[in-house]
């Protein structure tokens, strides 16, 4: 775990800055008032140098103050306290010196930051101060007021998210990094409206988080990254202006990242194979150094050669510790913001007076921002504040840094800023920057080097002097630090979050599961990341991944178990065991090496197929099982007709090597069967009955007798020509030719055609491709004569209509008219037997129509009819 330094640092919650020759008021050395008693609510209170110089020699003096207002209370505001070593200025919270002494000033304790003012128990509401000295040394300055007498009062934490719990006198606040943490104060009012009203709506809580956040609220809000114990401040100042007597000891605990190890057995491993994995974790101890603190808000004020000041008033050091290396001060910080740089001179005094300039006036900067500021503030409105940290071994002066960079941001009124000059950071951006483009952090050296703080102090107090130049802009500084190397510090507080669980992370590859040892059986190749989580006893979850590299398994499948049916010894089956991953070996039963192996004898099949990745040789096996069996080969033909009455099939084989055995559908069990009629015959031959090598064929066979399309056949032309087949209930496919053409339509079981040319013909069918038949059709050409003249006169001769070819017609109808078109006869089925009877000589018209299947055909003339 990487240590962060600490930075040393003092809460004085009231800056109190020294602004000399300003006003003209009464000064009051402690030297020309010794023993007296001064009524007075103004005025400057100092030692016998007054505001332009120290004191000498040896001292005893008393002074006492006293309100020039009934029922106030004086009040001190030191803006200057450095004494020699040995001397003390004694406050008393009375009249004289018999009164409650509050506290003795020296160069342990300063009253710079402090509110002095008399107490609510003290009536006369004077202050009596007694020094003594020995020494030399630049003294003291305090302008002196009237106020109200404070009310003590105290600040107690009501609530916090996550919950803090006391432990001997101290809040403890226990929170995993980067988690909010959320605290509410609230005063406590014992004296409450002994002189004035107190109550938390009217009382402003000032809260240092240590982290550089500052707030005013009485919740505050905040998160914490940096792995450290945090000694958050909060104080009180009420409607009075007096500061809380008593605060709340509040400590914020990060969670320490254990320290965890994990590992694995075997590592790489094989797919499928097994691992244990253990996981071991050990909590860190955090040891928190000298919790000091850090100055707050302060408003940068324009000025012409004004100077600004404030303290951290250190007293935790050994009496006798001094700076003895320039790397005892690491860096000095100060979060900041102003809007001309070539204002400022910024310089740091240790307790002895040594001094380290930063930043000089005469080094200029013009125009160039820290932080982001309002220009031209005159609202007194803090912009956003930039750390920035002088360092010894810092890359740049802010001087040198000029001209070097720009950027653009939005100020806190709105105002845009554009491509400005100014130096950047030297720690993260603020969460609430409003920066566009890069962000750039550099870290600046000190004009002047660390070694002029040699033999100063570390105690005591430590001054940051700004003084603003010129008139116009203004600033703030948020905050201020030194940060001291560790091995000067003095350890104060410790914290060790210890180990409440330490497990591995469920997975489906655990197979057995002791917390943190478990045994894990990978099923995926590449690398599997297992997880060993570990929970604090802050509740905190740290885990830590261990990545498994797990080879892949060759792949190798043989199938199921299978058949060989082989017809002949060149049957064979192939077994392919081929890896897609490259490099893999082979070793099969048969001692074949190769990726395939062939055979055709029944026998248990196994291969082993390898591959080695250096540290580790992974493998996977497969069996199959073959059964070879031989097989006949069966071709009973295509389906066919014949006209033979006794048709033998064949299975084959007819030497019987190998014997095989036969089934045909009829139940026979020869190698052939004797038919003599039609239908489907089928036949099952196999080596054995147990041999799933089964041979099956059918036929479907048509038996027809000879000449199956009857005798030659003579008709009119005209006719319908009908030649049916005789039908054995099985379906076949005919194929009829008609003087070798196939007939339109083709009628399937039956040939019919009608007007057939005149001729012979020859009609060919073809039963299922196999017996056919042929006739010989004879088309006569049969036409109709009609008479013109009958001599019904019965001398034998022409006695009748006789109408030659009519009987090729029969159902003829015949219809007979006179000149003057009366029908004088009729008939449906004209048989050439009308003789004119009972009709006289004439000339007659006839009308005869014909049927000749569905076509019907009409003949009409004269016959002349002559007795």
């Amino acid at each position: 775990m990487k240590m962060k330094t600490y930075i040393l640092s003092a809460i004085i919650l009231f800056l109190v800055f020294n602004i000399k020759n300003i006003n003209a008021q009464t000064t009051y050395k402690i030297s020309d008032y010794s023993g007296q008693t001064v009524n007075t609510c103004s005025g400057t209170f100092t030692d016998m140098g007054g505001t332009t110089g120290g004191y000498t020699g040896t001292q005893d003096d008393i002074i006492t103050f006293t309100p020039g207002t009934v029922g106030a209370s004086v009040e001190l505001d030191f803006s200057q306290f450095d004494v020699a070593a040995g001397d003390n200025l004694e406050l008393y919270d009375g009249p004289n010196t018999s009164a409650n002494l509050l506290a003795t000033f020296n160069t342990t304790l300063s009253p710079v930051g402090m509110l002095i003012s008399a107490s609510i128990l003290n009536t006369s509401g004077a202050l009596t101060l007694h020094w003594i000295s020995s020494g030399d040394a630049p003294g003291w300055e305090a302008a002196i007021s009237c106020g109200l007498p404070c009310q003590n009062y105290s600040v107690e934490i009501l609530s916090s998210d996550p919950p803090f719990h006391l432990d001997t006198g101290f809040y403890y606040i226990d929170v995993c990094p980067g988690d909010s943490v959320h605290i509410t104060a609230t005063g406590v009012y014992n004296l409450n409206d002994s002189v004035y009203h107190q109550s938390d709506a009217t009382t402003q809580f000032i809260w240092d988080m240590a982290n550089y956040y500052y707030d005013t609220n009485q919740t505050v809000s905040t998160y914490y990254d940096t792995i450290k114990g945090y000694d958050v401040q909060v104080t009180a100042l009420d409607s009075n202006g007096c500061l809380s007597n008593q605060v709340p000891k509040i400590r914020v605990r990060l969670s320490t990242e254990p320290d965890m190890s994990r590992y694995a057995i075997s590592n790489p491993i094989c797919q499928h194979d097994t691992t244990s994995l253990y996981g071991t974790a050990e909590a860190v101890q955090w040891t928190a150094s000298s919790s000091l603190n850090q100055a707050g808000l302060t408003y940068l004020p324009d000025g012409s050669g004004v100077s600004y000041t404030s303290t951290l008033l250190f007293t935790v050091f050994d009496p006798t510790a001094i700076v003895q290396n320039p790397l005892d001060v690491i860096s000095i910080n100060a979060t900041l913001e102003h809007s001309y740089l070539g204002d400022l001179n910024i310089k740091i005094t240790c307790p002895s007076g040594q001094s380290v300039t930063l930043k000089s006036y005469t080094g200029g900067g013009g125009s160039h921002y820290l932080g982001e500021p309002i220009d031209n503030n005159s609202q007194q409105v803090p912009g956003i504040g930039y750390e920035y940290s002088w360092q010894p071994n810092g890359t740049t002066t802010m001087i040198n840094a000029l001209s070097t960079y720009t950027y653009s941001y939005t100020d806190a009124a709105g105002v845009s800023v554009n491509s400005h000059s100014f130096l950047p950071p030297s720690t993260q951006y603020p969460a609430n920057a409003t920066i566009t483009g890069p962000q750039p952090l550099v870290t600046y050296l000190p004009e002047d080097p660390y070694s002029n703080f040699i033999g100063c102090p570390l105690n005591g107090a430590w001054t940051i002097t700004v003084t603003d130049n010129l008139a116009i802009d203004n600033g703030f500084i948020f905050a201020w630090g030194i940060d001291f190397d560790p091995a000067v510090l003095p350890n104060t507080w410790d914290y060790l979050p210890g180990i409440s669980t330490q497990a591995w992370n469920a997975s489906t590859d655990i197979i057995v599961n002791n917390g943190n040892h478990v045994v894990v059986q990978p099923e995926t190749s590449g690398i599997v990341d297992y997880t060993f989580s570990v929970v604090d006893e802050f509740g905190c979850i740290y885990d830590s991944v261990l990545h498994l590299d797990v080879k892949p398994n060759p792949v190798v499948d043989l199938g199921n178990d299978t058949v060989l049916c082989k017809s002949s010894i060149t049957d064979l089956i192939t077994f392919d065991a081929t890896s897609p991953v490259a490099g893999a070996t082979y070793l099969w039963s048969s001692g074949n090496t190769a990726p395939t192996n062939i055979t055709n004898m029944t026998s248990d099949i196994w291969v082993k197929v390898s591959k080695n990745y250096g540290s580790v040789t992974c493998s996977s096996s497969d069996t199959v099982h073959l059964d070879a069996y031989d097989m006949a080969v069966v071709d009973l033909g295509n389906d066919t007709c014949v006209t033979d009455n006794n048709y033998v099939l064949y299975a084959g084989n007819r030497g019987h090597n190998p014997p095989f055995i036969y089934l045909w559908n009829d139940g026979s069990t020869g190698d052939s069967l004797v038919v003599n009629q039609s239908g489907l015959y089928s036949v099952t031959v196999a080596i054995d009955p147990s041999s799933p090598c089964i041979v099956e064929d059918e036929i479907q066979l048509s038996m027809f007798k000879d000449q199956f399309l009857g005798e030659d056949q003579e008709f009119c032309s005209f006719e319908e020509i009908m030649v049916n087949i005789p039908g054995d209930g099985e379906t076949h496919t005919y194929s009829w030719l008609l003087d070798g053409v196939a007939p339109i339509p083709d009628n399937g079981s039956y040939f019919a055609q009608q007007h057939m040319a005149v001729g012979e013909h020859i009609l060919t069918l073809k039963i299922d491709n196999g017996c056919s038949d042929k006739v010989l059709l004879v088309a006569e050409d049969c036409q109709l004569t009609f008479p013109n003249i009958i001599t019904p006169n019965g001398d034998g001769y022409n006695e009748a209509f006789i109408i030659d070819g009519l009987d090729n017609f029969p159902n003829s109808i015949l219809k007979i008219y006179n000149r003057w078109g009366k029908k004088v006869f009729e008939s449906t089925n004209y048989t050439n037997d009308w003789d004119g009877e009972n009709v006289t000589d004439g000339v007659y018209f006839y009308n005869l129509i014909t049927t000749a299947g569905n076509e019907e055909k009409e003949y009409k003339g004269t016959l002349t009819i002559l007795r």
